[in-house]
């Protein structure tokens, strides 16, 4: 009951508007200039006109007209008020007419409304069937445009031979697929001589994909600085980065997030846009990688002393390049102490800048232990906030750690690379720009 009930007010609604009562309107005037003196020839002439005009017009079987004095009266029943205010648009153009009383009423009977209905129905379904044959070929043209497109689109050489990487190339072949199908379209309606409809259709869509634009405003971000990460490549996978405060191993690229692999193996997930926007540093980029430290040794004596036992220090670690070699400057001279740069290149490579960055501290903590100087505990700076190695209390020989890759992050990133069903749109060959 409660479905019917908009239906039944739209009918009941229909009827008050349609069927109002006709006798007391007014009669409408013409522009017509009235004559002084009219005969009964005149009105005979101007009825014989009328009548000629509704028996040519369809909907007037049940309208009655009589003329006097130029004064037109209608009376009788019509289908609809359309037809009904059409009465006066027909007498008031009729030369001689000076006024009309259309007292014409809607008709609401069930046989003359459903009437004309059907009538229309069976004239538009005999036009559908006449038209069928060109509607079958223009569907067909059009389909046909759009399968090529399709098969195009399907292609893998030209596509991978053009682009930059797998992505690009499926970006270029949706592409290829929209364009297929537009054309198959406008080829279609062409045929059936409805191009003018493309205009009205592609500003409808254009609207919609307006108003969609505004709502996935990130998405669409983060799509189009995938693309442009995808040209650019900044990084490959397994690079150790730093992006907007967050460092980690890459592992994927994907539509919308890049994600990264921190050292604690934690997955962090940066939007695309943000990557795009922020400052990138790359780690990994080139193999070799200096570390550094600054150690406050109070009073020092020999300067020159202090800083080659530190050099000879960092010299002996076997993970420490030979070119570029380690080196060590007094940086500053406070309270007493004198304050050492440390620094030393590694093969990013062969060990983790971690560990080794850690170790070369404690080998030299170590050596000028050995050497009877004593660092300043309120001087040890380390420059970059990374974990060190833990020293050996009481330990009078260099001892070189472990410094290989940590084998449970590895396993991470690998597991993160090999997953089943995870896109990438890095390329492990790619170069930056």
């Amino acid at each position: 009951m409660h479905l019917l009930q908009p239906f039944l007010f739209a009918a009941m609604l229909a009827l008050f508007v349609a069927a109002p009562a006709q006798g007391s309107d007014p009669p409408g005037l013409t522009d017509a200039p009235i004559a002084a003196e009219t005969g009964p020839a005149d009105d005979l002439r101007i009825l014989r006109r009328i009548e000629g005009l509704l028996e040519d017009l369809a909907g007037y079987e049940h309208v009655t007209t009589e003329v006097r004095n130029g004064i037109v009266t209608f009376r009788g029943r019509t289908v609809d008020s359309e037809r009904q205010q059409t009465l006066y648009q027909i007498a008031a153009r009729i030369e001689g007419v000076v006024a009309v009383e259309n007292e014409v009423e809607v008709s609401l009977a069930v046989a003359e409304r459903v009437a004309p209905v059907a009538d229309r129905l069976a004239r538009r379904l005999l036009m559908a069937l006449n038209a069928l044959p060109v509607l079958l070929v223009a569907v067909l043209s059009g389909l046909v445009v759009t399968w090529v497109g399709f098969r195009i689109a399907r292609l893998h050489w030209p596509w991978e031979r053009i682009a930059a990487n797998e992505f690009l190339a499926d970006v270029m072949r949706q592409l290829v697929r929209l364009v297929a199908v537009l054309a198959g379209l406008v080829l279609t309606l062409d045929i059936m001589g409805a191009s003018a409809l493309l205009g009205t259709i592609l500003g409808a869509m254009g609207i919609f994909g307006l108003a969609v634009g505004f709502a996935v405003r990130d998405t669409v971000e983060n799509f189009i600085a995938s693309i442009m990460l995808s040209l650019r490549s900044p990084f490959r996978p397994r690079d150790m980065v730093e992006i907007a405060g967050d460092q980690g191993h890459v592992v994927r690229l994907t539509s919308r997030a890049t994600i990264l692999v921190t050292a604690d193996g934690n997955q962090v997930r940066i939007p695309n846009a943000t990557v795009f926007k922020s400052r990138i540093l790359n780690f990994s980029r080139h193999p070799q990688r200096r570390f550094s430290f600054d150690l406050s040794v109070p009073n020092p004596g020999n300067l020159s002393g202090a800083r080659e036992i530190m050099l000879n220090a960092l010299r002996s670690a076997d993970f420490v390049l030979e070119d570029p070699g380690p080196s060590v400057w007094l940086s500053d001279v406070a309270d007493g102490a004198a304050r050492f740069t440390c620094a030393a290149w590694i093969d990013q490579r062969k060990t983790t800048f971690p560990l080794a960055r850690g170790e070369a501290l404690r080998l030299t903590i170590n050596a000028l232990e050995r050497a009877g100087k004593r660092l300043s505990t309120s001087g040890l700076t380390i420059s970059m906030a990374q974990d060190a190695a833990p020293a050996h209390e009481g330990e009078a020989t260099p001892v070189v750690h472990d410094l290989s890759q940590d084998e449970a992050i590895a396993e991470i990133i690998e597991e993160e690379l090999d997953g089943p069903g995870l896109d990438t749109l890095l390329d492990e060959r790619s170069r930056d720009e």
